[in-house]
């Protein structure tokens, strides 16, 4: 039986409707079978029919994804998955640590590829930092006992052309943040009322500072407050530092959607964003 770690009912339920039951055999999917035994795999694995697809089947066990490339994909040396809320913890073949495996995120999915023929068994291991759940499953953030709340760039949703969540380790972030229209949402619940500091973790390459970006707090299409603030150069864009932006007042508890976007890109790109933090202040 499949156990999940304590999280929020929503998160767990989400990750249930994700999966399956494992067979003794790996199941056939558009009419192909899959050379892989059932017993690579630990005992209380599930398929996952939300991220399997044309090219793969997906096994969830807790926080590791098993990916098993299908005929298809093993020709073409390449496969794909819709993209989780969830980071990267490392990933490589299941049977070979030393194969070549390249990872490459998109914006609504994630690309795996491979330079050189594996075996027909292949099998791709993924470790991830939080459970697989899909991006149109994934809930809104609670705040902490404290009322307050840290928004984390896996929970973000990306609009536009390039900008896109990246989950490696090394990375986490929202990123390819080239285009001045492209911007970020997430979707977070307050449970009081006052005023809040604003800080957002951020990279930004050397000599990419100095970018002038937007925060909007919305409660439907009601803008709530604004936060304008401009990019400071940490030397690389996954140097991350905590750029303190001031204060916005929420009225009310409620469901809010904060948004992060470009007002002017000074060069190259706007910002790396890992994390958004807001915390009430003392009156």
């Amino acid at each position: 039986m499949l156990t999940f770690s304590p999280a929020s009912s929503a998160i767990t339920l989400a990750v249930i409707a994700l999966f399956g039951t494992l067979p003794t055999a790996l199941p056939a999917q558009d009419g192909e079978s899959s050379p892989v035994p059932a017993s690579k795999l630990p005992a209380d694995a599930k398929w996952a029919a939300a991220l399997s697809g044309p090219g793969v089947n997906v096994y969830v066990h807790s926080r590791e994804l098993f990916l098993v490339p299908k005929a298809g994909s093993l020709q073409a040396r390449k496969l794909s998955i819709p993209r989780l809320c969830a980071p990267i913890r490392s990933l490589r073949w299941l049977d070979d640590a030393q194969q070549n495996l390249s990872f490459a995120p998109e914006p609504d999915h994630w690309v795996f590829s491979w330079k050189k023929d594996v075996q027909a068994d292949a099998m791709i291991k993924v470790e991830l930092d939080e459970e697989p759940v899909v991006l149109a499953q994934c809930p809104a953030t609670e705040p902490a006992g404290d009322g307050s709340i840290m928004l984390h760039a896996h929970d973000g949703k990306t609009f536009g052309e390039k900008l896109r969540y990246e989950p490696q380790w090394y990375k986490n972030t929202i990123g390819y943040w080239t285009i001045p229209t492209d911007y970020a949402t997430w979707d977070l619940k307050v449970s009081e009322a006052g005023e809040y500091s604003v800080a957002v973790l951020q990279g930004c390459g050397a000599g990419h500072g100095g970018s002038e970006a937007m925060i909007t707090l919305l409660d439907g299409e009601t803008t709530v407050a604004k936060l304008s603030f401009e990019t400071i150069d940490t030397g690389h864009f996954q140097n991350f530092r905590w750029n303190h932006l001031g204060n916005i007042r929420i009225e009310k508890p409620g469901d809010y959607q904060l948004r992060i976007g470009a007002v002017k890109i000074a060069k190259g790109a706007l910002l790396d964003a890992r994390a958004i933090h807001l915390v009430k202040q003392a009156k």
